[in-house]
């Protein structure tokens, strides 16, 4: 007897790490990946609205950590190039969408294999194991990103058939109104297009300047740059939705036709004292606080606008942007009629230090993730913004309070703005102060502003 339990022992002897590691006494040792560390940086971005969408990330990649830092944006790109020089620099940073051109110098586009180890946890009988695996994942082709966002993301992201970056959210420019001024000035509905703000603005007599000639009530905040949050990009929307190709198709400045001229002289024509709609001046103080103060009837601003207004006294309301007609505007690069609104928003892009440093497939794989419909929810809610991306934006069309900025997004347009945005912006606000500060024909300046704009592209 005593053999058959020697000889039965000796057959059994190999099964029992195995029921020791089913029953969980004796553990297998778990797969590991190697830590990796992306660091991200961005100057209007806030740390909490991004956390949500993080820790969704980490829950199959945990071997991955985010690190965020919000930079000031004073000198931001130098501050960036500065930190990769010393080996310091993030591996994402975001920048708005009108940098895109001159940041790719300090970028790499998104590969076409966006591949990465993942830890899938599983349940058995007998507890949870971990396992590694690495699933291929090519990366979004340019058509599916076309069906996927709104075009005015994908016209600009998308270059040279590379795609260099990918919003999380976007916004646009509205009209927002202090009821109160319209009803006394006998304005029974805003703006709908320019023609009636400028009628509004001279006719109904909703700017009011007293015997020394100082604005004491403004129409509307309009035809400077320098106290106007969004002056360039409403003289450059200006432009577009009065036919001018701004650029065309072969990277060609074309800001200085007649379109782009008529657009620039009503522009400036409300910050010029001797013109029937003159309503504003490089005098005031910031456009935005003038409306919040009640002295300003009209104010283009920005969802990112609206808690600050939400949270004032005033009794204002908002509508969509104003267009050259009711039924749109003039699109120069097709000739037909359509509506054309701006769009406002930045991406984070990919550093080259990151390539240097063999992280730069992780933090592809971080952007890809984030702006899927299905992960950057967290992110939209927490931050209070809207999405750029198509099926998210439909959700809310019909919302109150976010439908009039929903469905304007369908409808912004960009346009190619170079290899160094920053300087473009620059010209364009030398175009306004030079055009309210001399008497020279706005054909020069014109001129001028579209050779220093052409050397960009």
């Amino acid at each position: 007897m005593r053999r058959v339990f020697i000889i039965l022992a000796i057959c059994l002897l190999p099964a029992v790490p195995i029921v020791l590691v089913v029953t969980g006494i004796l553990k297998s040792k778990p797969k590991t990946v190697a830590p990796v560390t992306l660091t991200v940086w961005g100057t209007a971005e806030d740390a909490g609205n991004l956390a949500g969408v993080i820790a969704k990330y980490r829950n199959s990649r945990p071997y991955i950590n985010i690190s965020y830092t919000q930079v000031r944006p004073e000198d931001y790109t130098q501050q960036l190039i500065s930190a990769w020089a010393q080996g310091t620099g993030p591996d994402i940073f975001f920048v708005p969408s009108t940098t895109i051109g001159q940041m790719t110098d300090y970028a790499v586009a998104m590969p076409p294999n966006l591949t990465i180890p993942q830890v899938v946890a599983s349940k058995g009988l007998f507890g949870t194991t971990s396992s590694v695996v690495t699933s291929a994942k090519p990366a979004p082709t340019t058509a599916a990103l076309k069906n996927e966002f709104v075009g005015a993301v994908t016209d600009n992201v998308i270059r040279d058939g590379q795609v260099w970056g990918l919003p999380l959210s976007m916004d646009t420019i509205v009209e927002y109104y202090n009821k109160d001024l319209l009803n006394n000035a006998k304005i029974f509905e805003p703006a709908a297009t320019w023609s009636d703000l400028q009628s509004q603005v001279s006719a109904n007599h909703l700017t009011m300047i007293n015997q020394k000639g100082e604005i004491v009530q403004s129409g509307v905040a309009l035809g400077t740059t320098i106290n106007l949050p969004y002056g360039v990009d409403l003289l450059a929307l200006l432009m577009m939705q009065n036919g001018s190709l701004m650029t065309t198709a072969d990277r060609q400045a074309h800001l200085n036709d007649a379109d782009g001229l008529q657009a620039l002289q009503f522009y400036l024509s409300f910050a010029q004292s001797e013109k029937s709609n003159y309503s504003w001046n490089e005098q005031q103080t910031n456009a935005r606080d003038a409306f919040l103060q009640g002295k300003v009837g009209y104010y283009f601003g920005t969802l990112a606008d609206r808690p600050t207004i939400v949270a004032s006294a005033l009794n204002w309301g908002v509508s969509p942007m104003l267009h050259v007609r009711s039924s749109g505007d003039n699109d120069g690069a097709t000739g037909t009629e359509r509506y054309i609104d701006a769009a406002e928003y930045q991406v984070p892009m990919v550093s080259k230090f990151s390539a240097t440093s063999g992280r730069a497939v992780y933090a592809w794989n971080f952007i890809e993730y984030i702006t899927q419909a299905a992960n950057v929810t967290s992110y939209l809610q927490s931050s209070n913004q809207l999405s750029a991306q198509r099926a998210i934006l439909a959700q809310v069309q019909n919302d109150p309070d976010l439908g009039v900025f929903a469905k304007q997004l369908l409808t912004a347009k960009t346009w190619y703005n170079g290899h160094d945005g920053t300087a473009v912006d620059g010209y364009m606000q030398q175009l306004i102060t030079g055009g309210l500060a001399a008497k020279t024909d706005l054909t020069k300046l014109l001129d001028l502003a579209n050779t220093q704009i052409q050397s960009t592209l």
